[in-house]
């Protein structure tokens, strides 16, 4: 359910948690940037810890349930080999996950985000940079719910920066998207 924490009715605290924000996306601009999936994933577990504070201190319960999620979820795929099997495992989560919390259809979209977000990181990074447009597009939505307004613009220059990664850079428009490894 979407709630709103008393505390963002200080103005000082509110641009705090904005701040939060502003630094978990300078993680995740850096983390794509990276060669390999294994580094994409190192900076954006640190990432995601970072918006877990943030949507926790924002009273947004279900973008903090998903964030912490993904930190379990991305360790295990950063920990191990076992990356299509992890995803496997993690769509019964989300649908359970979805049913217990539904209030709102925008309580889905970090579900629905995650979902996709999940199933990109197995597979070569083009499939990643395109899953990521798609992932933080659905992102954007959700942080203009819940007031997340560093989150709402950083997301939104993430899919502008995916975007143009996937469109412009040389090693990747010489690959093939293929969805498997």
């Amino acid at each position: 359910m979407i709630c709103y924490n008393l505390f963002v009715m200080n103005d000082m605290f509110f641009w705090f948690v904005q701040l939060i924000g502003i630094i978990a996306w300078l993680l995740i601009v850096v983390s794509y940037y990276r060669k390999d999936t294994n580094r994409i994933l190192a900076f954006q577990i640190i990432s995601t810890v970072l918006w877990c504070v943030h949507y926790y201190l924002l009273g947004a319960y279900s973008g903090l349930f998903i964030c912490i999620f993904e930190v379990l979820r991305d360790s295990l795929y950063y920990r191990t080999d076992q990356d299509d099997y992890i995803f496997l495992g993690s769509v019964p989560i989300y649908i359970i996950y979805g049913i217990l919390s539904y209030t709102s259809f925008l309580e889905l979209l970090p579900i629905f985000s995650s979902t996709i977000d999940g199933f990109t990181l197995t597979k070569k990074k083009k499939v990643v940079v395109f899953g990521a447009i798609v992932s933080y597009t659905l992102w954007v939505i959700y942080d203009i719910a819940v007031k997340s307004y560093s989150g709402a613009f950083t997301d939104g220059i993430v899919v502008l920066s995916n975007l143009s990664i996937f469109l412009f850079d040389k090693a990747l428009l010489k690959d093939k998207i293929v969805w498997r490894k």
